[in-house]
């Protein structure tokens, strides 16, 4: 494994040690790094390009066991080695430090792995003038997350699964307010949705590897980008909306089916996509408690669900991404060609009862885009700038028509014209690796403070301007008690229309497999002069969340 490594470009480092009972034990560093960003930088890389799982430990607090001439105050990138593994997590969505990541010798043959967690998730409303706790309850849910793994290093199958339970029997009335999905069914990507229940799969894929290239077969999701909350160049993987920001990180997009090769072209990596059927983004059914709730174009507004498009040839996805670095700089140009994953909410009929407008039915669409993207991400000392761009030249919009009053909407047309624009989307935004330890004695945890700015544009005038844009995101995270104690801090600000998100959340590790965290989040935002000049945290208004969570690893 270390001799594959060096081949393709890093400096690894084999560690060997016995545990108390005499078993040898390896594992594979990529390097040993100054700082967290840069670790963390090389670990990211690593992540995407191979699809294993790696972790960003610190020497002499986190390791299982570092040589004795090893500093304590770096950073070293681990790659764990086939074989037995205790609390690793595969995949290229892995999240760091899950576990020590240790592994025995290499295995000529097969080798199975698997890992995950168990949980129980309650919300509470807090922001709505409901008196009985059982109306405020709006959601208990048990969640198992299984990641499986079973293969060679060259051939291997590889699963994340994840599958929900609503709990009627603490609270009968909120199934009335939270629900997977309007009815039984199953979905292109294998996801087997009811009222009560989900199973998902959106990571289960055959991987077949031999030093310069990879290739996958089955359903992916693709870390295009590097911004932390909005990715103009994520162009392949749909949104999950049911929860809007309140799912966790690796809930919040939805697995294509899809084929992808990455070939590893000396200091240069390419990437090759395709996916041949359409996948819609999914947004709470209505009648839940995230359902859109909107009383600002003139009339109540009844949202369908998301279109999805027939499977042919011209609603296929396909895409490619060049990589390299240089200087320091990791950098990549793509380009891309299929279905929006952004939907547009076109108004598309006036319903009425007996003559009188009643309600407005609005369609969330789906149109085919030309996208070509470039970003890039650098360390600089403590931080990593990060910074992406999305060009289209043929992006759907829908026509602007005024609209100030119920006397307007017999001249509208209907439903919406929809036409095409260049347009630009980018986020920039930056890391900052804060050094605690410097400023507080004996602080162990890692600090890390978050900005990003994201914007979209259509450039030419016309068109209603996207929904989601001037959007300013930031967290602080910080760790204390050598990683029990966690804490996040979450800002999200609407700066065009005013509306605002702050989330707070504190967590306690057991480091035993068990974990319980806490949080609150606030949505503030006031009505628009007009429907258009509404906050996207509008639709939302009212529902601030006391949130709790128990989580057991294994």
């Amino acid at each position: 494994m270390a001799e594959s490594l060096k081949e393709k470009g890093y400096t690894p480092v084999l560690h060997s040690w016995e545990d108390p009972s005499g078993r040898p034990w390896h594992s594979v560093f990529l390097g040993v790094y100054d700082d967290a960003a840069e670790a963390g930088r090389i670990a990211d890389r690593y992540r995407e390009a191979e699809g294993t799982a790696v972790f960003v430990k610190t020497l002499g607090r986190l390791a299982p066991a570092v040589p004795p001439a090893a500093p304590v105050t770096r950073r070293q990138v681990e790659s764990p080695a086939r074989g037995r593994e205790e609390g690793v997590s595969e995949g290229p969505r892995a999240v760091r430090d899950e576990g020590p990541g240790v592994a025995q010798e290499e295995e000529s043959g097969p080798a199975f792995a698997c890992s995950g967690f168990i949980e129980f998730e309650s919300f509470v409303n807090t922001g709505t003038s409901q008196k009985s706790f059982r109306d405020k309850n709006k959601k208990n849910e048990i969640r198992n997350r299984l990641q499986m793994r079973y293969g060679t290093d060259t051939l291997y199958l590889f699963s994340v699964s994840n599958m929900y339970w609503f709990q009627t029997y603490l609270n009968a009335r909120a199934d009335d307010r939270y629900r997977y999905a309007k009815d039984q069914r199953v979905s292109r990507n294998l996801t087997l949705s009811s009222q009560e229940a989900e199973l998902s799969f959106d990571e289960l894929y055959f991987n077949y590897g031999r030093g310069r290239f990879r290739l996958r077969a089955g359903n992916q999701i693709y870390g295009w980008g590097t911004a932390d909350a909005f990715n103009p160049t994520s162009y392949f993987n749909p949104s999950d909306m049911r929860e809007i920001l309140f799912r966790d990180d690796d809930e919040d997009t939805v697995g294509v089916p899809s084929l992808s090769g990455m070939f590893f072209l000396g200091d240069y990596t390419l990437e090759a996509v395709f996916v041949p059927v359409h996948i819609p983004p999914i947004m709470a059914p209505e009648g839940n408690f995230w359902a859109l709730s909107t009383d600002s174009f003139l009339l109540p507004v009844v949202v369908d669900d998301p279109e999805q498009l027939d499977a042919n040839s011209s609603n296929c996805g396909y895409g490619l991404r060049l990589s390299t670095s240089r200087g320091g700089v990791d950098m990549s140009v793509s380009g891309y060609r299929g279905p929006d994953r952004n939907l547009l909410f076109l108004p598309y009929e006036v319903i009425y009862q007996g003559g009188t407008p009643a309600a407005l039915r609005v369609r969330p669409r789906t149109s085919i885009v030309t996208l070509f993207g470039f970003d890039l991400s650098a360390a600089l000392g403590d931080f990593v700038v990060q910074f992406e761009a999305a060009y289209s030249p043929d992006k759907a919009g829908i026509v602007e028509q005024k609209v100030t009053s119920l006397t307007d909407l017999p001249g509208l047309t209907l439903p919406f014209e929809i036409d095409r624009a260049h347009s630009l989307s980018y986020a920039a935004g930056f890391n900052y690796f804060i050094p605690m330890d410097r400023l507080i004695e004996g602080h162990t945890g890692d600090a890390v403070f978050t900005f990003e700015w994201f914007k979209a544009q259509y450039l030419e005038g016309g068109l209603y301007a996207p929904s989601i844009t001037d959007i300013v995101s930031c967290k602080f995270e910080d760790s204390y008690f050598d990683g029990r104690v966690k804490t996040t801090v979450k800002g999200v600000f609407d700066m065009k229309h005013g509306g605002k998100v702050f989330w707070p959340e504190i967590g306690y590790d057991f480091q035993n497999g068990f974990l319980v965290e806490v949080g609150y989040a606030a949505i503030w935002t006031d009505k628009g002069s007009t429907w258009e000049n509404d906050s996207i945290f509008y639709y939302f208004k009212g529902n601030d969340l006391l949130m709790a969570k128990v989580r057991y690893r294994y």
